[in-house]
């Protein structure tokens, strides 16, 4: 995010919740080094709203990568609830632009996925009622059963969010 702004929409409505201070990532290509973000210093607060808005390739997925600790700054650094990010944070989440659903599986499936990645045995127990829960929740009951070929986009972005 060189030359870019963001724009935090509410007012400050509690304490910093993420913050990025003079935050700088260089990528590494074959034959030279590109500069994704240049010294950005941020602070979103609890509750607040904040829009990362720039042309294609400035830095904006960048610095959501960063905030989910997918990936680490060059130089400065992030905190997230006063603690350096240095590793996923399970407690972040961002929708992409594309759905990343598994077109193999149903909206079941799909959504259930997190049970499977991430919970240990002992919380699998009722995965079928918090899957029913998520689905009912993002407006998708009567489509458990569907493909993601068979929704709509928007449709597909709310299984995703589930």
């Amino acid at each position: 995010m060189s030359g870019q702004t963001a724009f935090t929409g509410a007012a400050k409505t509690g304490p910093t919740l993420i913050s990025l201070k003079d935050v700088v990532v260089d990528f590494a290509t074959r034959d030279r080094v590109v500069r994704a973000v240049d010294g950005i210093s941020l602070d979103m607060p609890e509750g607040g709203f904040t829009a990362l808005v720039g042309p294609s390739g400035c830095g904006k997925s960048t610095v959501l990568n960063m905030v989910a600790g997918l990936l680490k700054p060059s130089a400065g650094s992030v905190t997230f609830e006063g603690r350096p990010v240095d590793g996923p944070n399970t407690r972040v989440g961002y929708m992409t632009q594309k759905d990343t659903l598994l077109p193999w599986r149903t909206v079941e499936d799909n959504v259930g996925i997190a049970f499977e990645l991430r919970c240990r045995r002992s919380e699998r127990g009722d995965k079928a009622a918090r899957v029913a829960e998520m689905i009912e929740r993002v407006g998708l009951k009567g489509f458990e059963k569907h493909f993601p070929s068979e929704l709509s986009g928007g449709m597909r972005k709310r299984a995703a969010l589930a």
